[in-house]
């Protein structure tokens, strides 16, 4: 048996914020009475502004190719061993249909860093979305663009875009990425995405090669720096074809713990309960919630198009992606004793604070 740590538990719920010393405290220490007190503060925090309710957001996997070369990516650009694809403007009003049919309001179209889908290209395909489905958020996972790339698809409808900054630690980005790759340039993007009005996601993974406790601890001062509307943090998986192949995969455990320091940082972010979660633990995104965690993705391509995205990675589970996943994320939810949502493509914050076009004045002092 462990001794809770209530008091840094309560001054997290009472200040949103620890110093470094009690963020390595909390997460050195971790133990039984501290998580389970940790869960039952965070739930308090979620339901405040959500109440019971998780939402189901649609994804549709738009390319695998990716111009890049992380370590850990099975999506690496020089990964000679996976099938590439790419979908195009019939498949993606296809997929949209369908998941609009079932009640998906939102749809969150990522891929690789593919540049094939130009500035253009994209603008063209969230301009179908929403003349289609003008009550629908469009939300975007395409990695790193240019300001003005960021700012049209902005102004041709796209509200969200989700962009993880991996590591906030320069040292650790540089042991995960090649040498082109810049963490100040990603961290660069995220700041431009807020001032444009975006509602913002970042996040990290748990359990990655060469962390440490003081990575951890720097990436929850980015998040709480930045604050984001939308926080998605994983456990690593190792992928096949990458340097990292035969490393061990991150701690689901972990995870819901940090999830649940993240709501207690910023009580009305929107915290996801990823897939990969269920790679490591039974049940990983049902207990996710339990963690305060209030937002699934279900993708509303086809089987196919899934077994493509996800072939570079044999350890993913099949039956965690094959089938209806709408369904399979609605039962999820009730099983884990909450509602559905009723997504209207917006966040539940209160509408005083709700704005998202307010500039964000740019912060690279951090840097």
């Amino acid at each position: 048996m462990g001794q809770c740590m209530a008091g840094l538990v309560n001054k997290l719920v009472a200040n949103n914020e620890l110093s470094d010393e009690e963020l390595t405290e909390l997460l050195k220490y971790r133990n039984k009475e501290t998580t389970e007190y940790l869960f039952e503060q965070a739930m308090v925090a979620k339901q405040k502004y959500y109440g019971d309710s998780v939402y189901i957001r649609g994804t549709i996997e738009l390319t695998n190719y990716c111009k890049n070369e992380c370590f850990y990516c099975g999506l690496k650009r020089d990964n000679i061993f996976i099938p590439r694809y790419r979908l195009d403007e019939e498949d993606v009003m296809k997929f949209a249909d369908y998941g609009y049919e079932r009640g998906v309001r939102t749809f969150s179209i990522m891929g690789g860093d593919d540049y094939n889908f130009t500035q253009e290209r994209i603008t063209g395909i969230i301009h179908m979305l929403t003349n289609k489905y003008p009550d629908v958020a469009i939300e975007l996972s395409l990695g790193q663009r240019d300001e003005a790339t960021y700012r049209a698809w902005f102004d041709a409808g796209a509200t969200r875009y989700v962009l993880c900054h991996e590591t906030a630690d320069d040292n650790h980005f540089k042991k995960l990425h090649p040498a082109e790759m810049s963490l100040l340039r990603r961290k660069q993007c995220l700041w431009e995405l807020k001032d444009i009005g975006y509602q913002v996601g970042t996040g990290f993974m748990v359990g990655v090669p060469f962390q440490m406790i003081n990575h951890v601890v720097d990436d929850l001062k980015f998040i709480k720096q930045l604050e984001p509307q939308i926080v998605r943090i994983s456990p690593f998986v190792p992928s096949e074809h990458t340097i990292f192949a035969k490393e061990r995969s991150g701690n689901g455990d972990m995870t819901m713990y940090l999830m649940a320091i993240i709501r207690l940082m910023l009580p009305r972010v929107i915290i996801t309960a990823d897939q990969t979660l269920e790679n490591v633990m039974a049940d990983g995104r049902k207990k996710a919630i339990s963690a305060s965690a209030n937002e699934v993705l279900a993708s509303i391509s086809t089987e196919d198009v899934r077994e493509y995205y996800y072939v570079y990675n044999k350890r993913i589970n099949r039956k965690n992606t094959a089938g209806d996943e709408i369904e399979r994320m609605r039962l999820k939810i009730t099983e884990s004793g909450s509602m559905i949502g009723n997504d209207k493509g917006d966040y539940n914050y209160p509408p005083e604070e709700h704005n998202y076009k307010r500039k964000y004045e740019k912060k690279y002092s951090f840097m």
